[in-house]
């Protein structure tokens, strides 16, 4: 299952964000320290899945063959395992 993984530092701790899916239907799940926080099923595009971090604002955006992850409105770079 393809993932993307992220730690920022969120409120003065850093935070692991990793994002699972299917290849195939696109449904998948954020997993936000080790605990899911959000699952979805199939959707090839749709709307920013929103959360919070530590009361900040955050989402995950579709980018048709992948996942971006926004905090605070600002870009974070993912991570390589």
């Amino acid at each position: 299952m393809p993932h993307r993984m992220w730690r920022p530092n969120v409120g003065g701790a850093h935070h692991t964000i990793v994002v699972r899916w299917s290849p195939w239907a696109f449904d998948g799940e954020l997993v936000l320290d080790g605990t899911v926080i959000k699952t979805w099923g199939s959707r090839i595009s749709g709307p920013d899945i929103d959360f919070q971090i530590e009361g900040h604002p955050a989402f995950i955006r579709n980018t048709l063959t992948d996942f971006d992850l926004f905090v605070d409105g600002e870009k974070v770079a993912s991570i390589k395992e």
